[in-house]
């Protein structure tokens, strides 16, 4: 286990000039280190991630998916409109998403066995669980963990996972 943490942790120090390409591939390392050490009430396999609005990283991880972690496989989709998205979802990533959109989906997976994982943005302080920040121009991606929605959540992370991530000041949603 803790050379599996210690593989995230890896995930995180990236070299001060990372090209885009390797930075597309740390950011799905580092949220496939996070999915890996999420539990969920019923452990699905496969892990069904689902992804929501449009940035280049969605776009990455819809094209490439993640990789294999030596757990159970996660599968990349984009959900159905006309299904429940916790229905379909066991994590979430959103890219992109007008803060109307983002919090359109919170009622959708609250109180669902749902990892909710987003892009930097205001609107996901406000019940995301954790928010990815891929920063192009110093090579790294770094991650906060909002402990109130994980808290609130009926999944678990890891709580070394939760040391490695800042901690979010986070904001009830409204």
């Amino acid at each position: 286990m803790v050379l599996l943490l210690s593989g995230l942790c890896c995930c995180l120090a990236l070299p001060a000039r990372a090209q885009p390409a390797a930075l597309g591939l740390d950011l799905r390392e580092t949220l496939a280190g996070i999915i890996t050490y999420t539990r969920w009430p019923t452990e699905p396999d496969p892990v069904r991630l689902c992804l929501m609005g449009s940035s280049p990283q969605a776009d990455t991880l819809e094209q490439q998916g993640l990789p294999r972690n030596g757990h159970a496989p996660v599968s990349v989709r984009r959900p159905l409109p006309e299904a429940p998205l916790a229905s379909q979802c066991d994590a979430l990533y959103v890219g992109t998403l007008e803060p109307s959109g983002w919090l359109a989906l919170l009622p959708a997976v609250a109180g669902q066995p749902v990892l909710t994982v987003c892009e930097r943005s205001d609107a996901c302080t406000a019940g995301g669980m954790v928010r990815l920040d891929s920063d192009a121009a110093a090579g790294r991606v770094r991650f906060e963990v909002n402990l109130d929605a994980v808290a609130r959540s009926t999944v678990r992370i890891h709580p070394l996972v939760l040391k490695l991530g800042r901690r979010a000041a986070g904001k009830a949603p409204p």
